[in-house]
């Protein structure tokens, strides 16, 4: 009785393991579908945000005041009998190149400078 047994235990257990391996596919499926759509929401949250940010600067933009602004800011407009002035950065003064024989240093830092090209030959 035992013999006859054993084949039905193997035929139960391979049914068992199939179903199981029939169910996790779909369920790997889903939990991959979840984590889209979370990730699509959180896009939509931040594309709703900016859109809301662009809405508010199209209300800004339709007021007097604000298209002054940004012609001043953006375009550098002037009303009549205003002198507009451009302030230009100065040139940044060029560093000091410490002289290449007057350089005191150890013999490994004379060999580095030679390799590198710091040494000025």
């Amino acid at each position: 009785m035992t013999k006859r047994r054993i084949p039905a235990v193997a035929t139960t257990l391979v049914f068992f393991l199939a179903v199981m391996l029939v169910g996790l596919v779909p369920f790997k499926q889903i939990l991959s579908q979840r984590e889209a759509v979370s990730d699509a929401e959180e896009r939509l949250t931040a594309l709703v945000n900016a859109n809301q940010h662009l809405e508010a600067e199209i209300d800004a933009l339709e007021t007097p005041v604000e298209i002054e602004r940004r012609a001043r800011e953006d375009f550098g407009l002037v009303r009549p009998g205003e002198i507009a002035y451009i302030v230009v950065p100065a040139e940044p003064e060029p560093a000091a190149q410490p002289e290449a024989a007057g350089r005191s240093g150890s013999w490994f830092d004379a060999i580095v400078d030679f390799f590198t090209g710091r040494d000025g030959g």
